[in-house]
């Protein structure tokens, strides 16, 4: 009898009982293994199951690709011969169809349904890449990776691309495997190679976006030697943590993009405009700056607190506007430097760099820090009262409390002793 959904109930049709049946055994032999609580393992136990588990949702991987290809090719056949169409025209709508379900009924995301289905159409005549797919030997992202090489290479090349490639591609990560795929096609035939990398170059792409809560969000991607560079800077610039430090991966990251801009503009290479070098511009009430609280205005980020614009009074460039009762400007006055040069110069010599324990980050790298009397509380700077210290341990001091002390004359930047624990 047929069911109300259309589809034929298993005692009239065999081969939909046997695959009902195939599939509930699967079912089972899941829950057999989620039943078994993790913490009832011991270490081994957990690292075989670890193994195991990673091997058949490799192959239940390879199965689900199997499957959408299966469908994309049965749907394209059954539209060619429906509307008399060549089957190669019909494949591609096929595809986004099933990409659209995959989506829709099993909430994939539109990139892993594509993938999917470009993986089942590259494995395709390939049968030692299948093989080594199914059997979980060749984790998806580095068929996918092998699959795309193929697809650019020439029939004549695919036997010998894959005695070197299939190896590695069981033992490599994505990354250490794509460098791998990448190095071979070069060699291969440096012609495609040239225009695969034009391709990834026109995929470049950045932005530079606020988010509502004052959050400025970089993104982006790189190919080729502008990579390179990219990892190059953020390498020089990304410093290790000194004592008292404790900044995560991507802390070191960011602070070292932002290192490598201050520095680019201290250079003083930018492109001017209007005839003015590129700089930090930041407005604020001088009732504010003297009290220390309030909101200072930044021309691209809108409002900032106080607090975070005065350490860039150390070393700045300060003119007073003038504004009428309506907040329009009446009078600006010339720009006063507030490091006289020849303290700077004197800094140099003494400090030699930021003078925080343990860092090593050069002068160009560093503020001048007002040490004892801060600039809003008319602090001059003087010997005494004024040393080098990168942005990080600038704002450690300002705003954590980190104590200078003084040894053989010159300043040193350690971070706090902690507190121990009264006795018992």
């Amino acid at each position: 009898m047929d069911t109300q959904d259309g589809r034929t109930d298993g005692s009239r049709d065999p081969a939909a009982a046997t695959d009902h049946a195939r599939l509930m055994r699967l079912s089972a032999a899941v829950d057999q293994v989620v039943a078994c609580p993790p913490d009832e393992l011991d270490e081994s136990g957990l690292k075989a199951e670890l193994s195991s588990l990673e091997t058949e949702v490799r192959r239940l991987s390879a199965r689900q690709t199997r499957v959408v290809a299966a469908m994309t090719q049965r749907r394209a056949t059954a539209a060619a011969q429906r509307k008399g169409t060549d089957e190669r025209r019909e494949r591609e709508r096929a595809a986004q169809d099933v990409q659209r379900e995959l989506t829709d009924e099993h909430q994939w995301t539109p990139s892993r349904a594509k993938a999917t289905g470009k993986l089942g159409r590259q494995l395709n005549g390939r049968p030692q890449v299948a093989d080594a797919y199914d059997r979980g030997d060749l984790p998806p992202r580095n068929a996918e990776l092998l699959g795309d090489l193929l697809d650019k290479l020439p029939l004549d090349l695919h036997e010998g691309a894959l005695e070197q490639l299939l190896p590695a591609g069981r033992r490599q990560d994505a990354v250490t495997f794509g460098r791998s795929c990448r190095a071979l096609l070069a060699e291969l035939d440096h012609d495609t190679a040239m225009r695969d990398e034009d391709r990834r170059h026109g995929s470049r792409r950045a932005a530079v976006m606020q988010r509502p809560d004052g959050m400025t969000v970089l993104s982006g991607q790189w190919s080729g030697v502008d990579g390179e560079l990219l990892h190059t800077v953020v390498h020089a610039f990304r410093t290790p943590d000194g004592p008292g430090g404790r900044r995560s991966a991507e802390q070191r990251t960011a602070d070292a993009i932002i290192e490598a801009f201050r520095v680019a503009l201290r250079a003083g290479e930018a492109p001017a405009q209007h005839g003015i070098r590129p700089h930090l511009m930041i407005t604020v009430a001088q009732a504010d700056l003297q009290v220390g609280q309030g909101s200072a205005e930044g021309a691209w980020t809108g409002p900032i607190p106080v607090g975070e614009v005065e350490h860039l009074l150390g070393d700045a460039s300060v003119s007073r506007i003038v504004l009428d009762a309506r907040g329009l400007p009446l009078e600006a006055s010339a720009e006063v430097r507030t490091v006289p040069a020849g303290l700077y110069r004197f800094l140099l010599v003494r400090d030699g760099g930021c003078i925080a324990q343990g860092c090593d980050a050069p002068p160009a790298w560093c503020d001048v820090m007002h040490l004892s009397k801060a600039f809003r509380d008319q602090g001059r700077l003087s010997p005494g009262n004024s040393a080098l210290g990168c942005r990080r341990h600038h704002r450690n001091f300002d705003r954590h409390g980190w104590p200078v002390t003084w040894e053989d004359g010159r300043p040193l930047l350690r971070p706090p002793q902690r507190r121990t624990p009264a006795g018992p």
